[in-house]
């Protein structure tokens, strides 16, 4: 495929697609709320006498795949309140009852299923919201919504019931205003949407029509009006735990040791206004999070993970303003504590035992709205030492290490709204340490600035760092000050869009304590444009273009680096399968000053061409498949990479659904860094010629039992190993020299079972049991293939892991209004 090819395809496609999307059907809609004395029954059932006679929203208008067509089965939403909470019916009116979509997946797991459901964006900001939806068998899902997509993790206690009829399904919801947040005013007027997918033709329609060549879905509301006399309630919520666990780990000597152990804490949500909401977890226990997907890394630089601990990812979009905050830090990766043990071992000694996390003491957080759209966050959260044990090889005699200070984190954020859907951010992250490590402190701001049409922005980012109360080898106190920045120009709706920017990071950049960070020390001038047909035509339902250029130079020196170009897209057939494409190209010689791992020093890139395919089948069949193939060319003599990708997905019946994925990637005669050694009193890296080749086979095995009680099991088995093929220098003009040195090859293993049973026996409350189990290897020596090595790593000691954990949700609010009115009973 080559530029002029795609060009010819872009005009096609513009041609094809200039069937008009009638901004009519879009126009913005009304609904009151009708206020009642007596509550329904939440059953699924609009049969109660509230029901009747209230106004009706319907008319749902289609975004896919038929854009401004309306909803071809009817819709009918009812909507109520009372000093509580709000009530909503959603009648989901369907020809074929008998065909209704209804897949079980779990809560907040969108599924192969007919949903249905209600979006707030109390303050009308356009940028924030709350999503509640209902499956057509009564499964939640809830998020808050900001300008970064949906919060999944952040989890209110909210009530739905489904039913399914002759004529369709009928969803019941009850809302708390707890639930949310609003201004604190005698009559409300948010915006509102309601949502609606027909699930066997894909059919999506939203009440007020959302137009997809227009940016964002909460800029494109209803109005819901009449709420009157509602005070936002005070919110205090208590979620106390209990938990158990049973843990198997190999010793010294081979055998295996186990032990119990038995933890106890609470999490709070106190509302301190109508807006602002503080979060605490007292003796958090963190520890049936999902592990982590370890791969074999052989670049200069750290990985970054997923933060799976809900209590640091729950509500915490105001904290992600300016890409300083990698909640990891906390408790995880402490970037402190590897390099100090390691730094700290005498000759001939060993790390026998260094430990992955800080202990997490309490973590607290401040995050709302006031009247006036200022958003405002505060987090906190204190991490006790830890402590790492050596060995010497020689003598036997073992020691302690410290690892890690007692340590305060805290994050401060002001975030204000402006016109036009436009913002500005201002965080500020700090990072304390008892003793005598150093402390960080990092700011940083972040805005975008749209014009009226919601057409065009200007958007940008920066931060500072600082460190101080060094005691450590390294730059000098006033060389540890860095910044970094970014500015763009976007072009935000329509068919084309474009962004042209600019990001500048110094030499001296490091957020990495509360932040994260692959490298400092770059300038990228990039563009960017993209066609979209959002218009069915022909035999596809829509199709998409990218098209990318970056340039990139070091800061300092100034120095250019590379050069890349990129071309990708796809396009969906009324069929509902995607075919897509990638072709990414470096047409010039480049410069990597980060792989040779020393200071000035510079590698030569090659010339480099890269050309993929994928497809995805349609989800709604039984059987599904997502496959990829990508194959990578250098311009220096047999290199090359050659990487695919399966993923079939069976679902047996509407409680169990298995998916798997193997995935193969080589790069053969690859050139890359393999060790350090000091040379004619200077230290000088070591290259090597190798094939670096991984396999990663993950399989998920989903049962639903019912909408509240599901099993999930995630089985993975990651192997990724190089082999050298030939050593060489480094030369000071970048090139590669001859050398006698040798390195050893590497193989790492990572085999995980996930298995999480949960029951939601009531809002709010839940029991969940855990297995984990666990193996990583890291050895010199290479099985010969993925049988064997699967066989060996089913050798190795494990970890293992049982746990039994009980939530429980007590609203204050609930039990003193029952206690009072049980003492008026008795009086």
């Amino acid at each position: 495929m080559n530029f002029s090819s795609i060009k010819i395809l872009l005009v096609i496609g513009f041609c094809m697609s200039c069937a008009f999307i009638s901004q009519s059907q879009f126009e913005k809609k009304n609904l009151d709320a009708v206020e009642i004395l007596e509550a329904p029954k939440i059953d699924g059932d609009l049969s109660d006498a509230c029901w009747k006679d209230v106004p009706l929203a319907s008319g749902f208008i289609m975004d896919t795949p038929l854009p401004g067509v309306q909803l071809h089965q009817n819709t009918e939403v009812k909507f109520l309140y009372d000093h509580q909470a709000m009530y909503i019916g959603i009648t989901c009116f369907d020809s074929a009852p008998d065909s209704i979509f209804s897949q079980l997946s779990g809560r907040d797991v969108s599924g192969n299923t007919d949903y249905c459901g209600v979006t707030f964006s109390c303050y009308r900001d356009g940028i924030n919201g709350f999503t509640f939806i209902a499956s057509a068998r009564g499964e939640q899902y809830d998020a808050r919504i900001d300008g970064n997509g949906e919060d999944v993790s952040w989890n209110a206690v909210w009530y739905c019931e489904t039913r399914i009829t002759d004529v369709g399904w009928v969803a019941e919801f009850k809302i708390p205003f707890a639930a949310i947040r609003f201004p604190d005013k005698m009559e409300q007027l948010w915006n509102v949407n309601f949502v609606r997918e027909v699930r066997r033709n894909r059919h999506h329609a939203f009440w007020n029509g959302v137009n997809p060549m227009v940016q964002g879905v909460l800029t494109q509301m209803g109005t819901l009006s009449g709420i009157r006399n509602v005070k936002p309630p005070r919110r205090i919520f208590f979620y106390p735990y209990t938990s158990t666990y049973y843990n198997t780990a190999p010793n010294q000597q081979g055998a295996v040791n186990g032990s119990f152990s038995y933890n106890g804490g609470m999490d709070l949500k106190l509302g301190l206004s109508d807006a602002f909401t503080l979060d605490a977890t007292l003796i958090p226990d963190f520890g049936q999070t999902i592990s982590d997907q370890q791969v074999l890394n052989l670049t200069a630089f750290e990985l970054q993970f997923a933060d799976n601990r809900q209590f640091f990812t729950e509500g915490t979009e105001l904290f992600s303003r300016g890409g300083i905050f990698y909640s990891r830090r906390i408790g995880f990766d402490n970037p402190i504590r590897y390099s100090s043990a390691a730094s700290s071992l005498a000759v001939n000694e060993k790390l026998i035992d260094n430990p992955t996390s800080d202990y997490v003491v309490n973590a607290i957080k401040i995050s709302g709205r006031d009247k006036h759209n200022l958003g405002i966050g505060f987090f906190n959260a204190v991490t006790s030492g830890t402590m790492a044990n050596a060995r010497d090889t020689i003598t036997g005699i073992e020691r302690s290490i410290g690892t890690s200070a007692l340590t305060n984190y805290n994050v401060f954020v002001l975030d204000q709204i402006l016109p036009h859907n436009s913002y500005f951010s201002l965080i500020n992250t700090s990072v304390y340490r008892s003793g005598s490590d150093y402390d960080v402190n990092v700011i940083g701001t972040e805005f975008e600035i749209r014009d009226k049409g919601n057409g065009y922005s200007i958007s940008g980012s920066g931060a500072m760092n600082s460190k101080y109360g060094r005691n450590f080898s390294g730059p000098d106190v006033q060389n540890d000050n860095g910044f970094r920045q970014n500015f763009k120009l976007n072009k935000i709706s329509g068919n084309w869009r474009w962004n042209l920017g600019e990001s500048m990071m110094s030499n001296t950049y490091d957020p990495k304590d509360l932040g994260f960070l692959t490298a400092n020390n770059n300038v990228r001038y990039n563009f960017t444009q993209s066609y979209n047909i959002y218009q069915p035509f022909g035999r596809f339902n829509n199709f998409w273009a990218n098209l990318a250029f970056n340039y990139d130079k070091l800061y300092r020196p100034d120095v250019f680096t590379g050069f890349t170009g990129s071309l990708n897209g796809g396009i969906n057939t009324r069929k509902f399968n995607t075919y897509g494409y990638d072709f990414i190209v470096v047409p010039v010689n480049g410069y990597d000053y980060f792989e040779p791992r020393v200071g000035g020093r510079f590698f030569r890139t090659y010339k480099y061409t890269r050309y993929g395919l994928w497809y995805s089948s349609d989800y709604r069949k039984k059987i599904a498949i997502d496959a990829s193939l990508f194959v990578g060319d250098y311009e220096n003599q047999g290199r090359y990479s050659f990487n695919w990708r399966i993923a079939p997905r069976l679902r047996f019946n509407d409680h169990l659904f298995v998916t798997y994925v193997y995935s193969y990637q080589s790069h053969i005669n690859d050139i890359g860094f393999a060790f350090k050694f000091e040379d004619e009193q200077r230290t000088k890296p070591l290259f090597g010629i190798r094939d670096v080749i991984s396999h990663t086979n993950v399989l998920n095995v989903n049962y639903a039992f019912n909408p509240v009680m599901t099993l999930n099991t995630r089985v993975r088995h990651y192997w990724g190993f190089t082999k050298f093929h030939l050593f060489n220098s480094l030369r000071d003009d970048g090139f590669l020299g001859d050398t006698d040195l040798t390195a050893d090859n590497q193989s790492f293993n990572s085999f995980t079972i996930d298995l999480v049973y949960t029951w939601i026996f009531r809002p709010g409350s839940q029991l969940s049991f855990v297995w984990k189990n666990a193996i990583n290897n890291s050895s010199d020596a290479v099985p010969a293939s993925l049988y064997d090595d699967i066989s060996f790593v089913s050798s190795l000691p494990q970890n293992n892991s049982y746990s039994l954990k009980l939530i429980y949700f007590l609203d204050y609010r609930s039990i003193t209004s029952r206690i009072m009115r049980d003492t008026g009973d008795k009086e």
